[in-house]
C-alpha cells in the first residue's frame, strides 16, 4: 500500500510495488477480477480503478460494519498480494 486517500466515506487505497518509490503495481495486469474473486472469499465486493482499490460504503453503515469492511479489505489485499505484483 503506497497511500490511502479519503473524502468523507469514500476511500482509495493505492497499491504499489515499492512503497518508498511509489511504483504502481503492474498496469498491464488487470486486478479487477483478482480483487473481485479474493473479496468474495472474504464476504465483500471491491472495486478497482487501475492500481486503486475503492471503498464506497453506505452512509448508514454502523461502526461495527465499517470495522468489518476494513478488516476484510485488509485480508483481501494480503491474500491477493502475490497475484498482483
Amino acid at each position: 500500500v503506497g497511500d490511502i486517500r479519503h473524502k468523507g466515506m469514500l476511500m482509495g487505497i493505492e497499491l504499489v510495488k515499492d512503497k518508498k518509490k511509489k511504483i504502481p503495481i503492474n498496469p498491464k495486469k488487470s486486478i479487477n477480477k483478482i480483487f473481485f474473486e479474493a473479496g468474495k472469499k472474504h464476504g465483500i465486493y471491491l472495486r478497482t480503478l487501475g492500481n486503486i482499490v475503492m471503498l464506497v460504503p453506505p452512509l448508514a453503515i454502523s461502526e461495527e460494519e465499517l470495522d468489518l469492511l476494513l478488516n476484510r479489505t485488509i485480508a483481501t489485499i494480503k491474500s491477493a498480494q502475490n497475484q498482483i505484483i
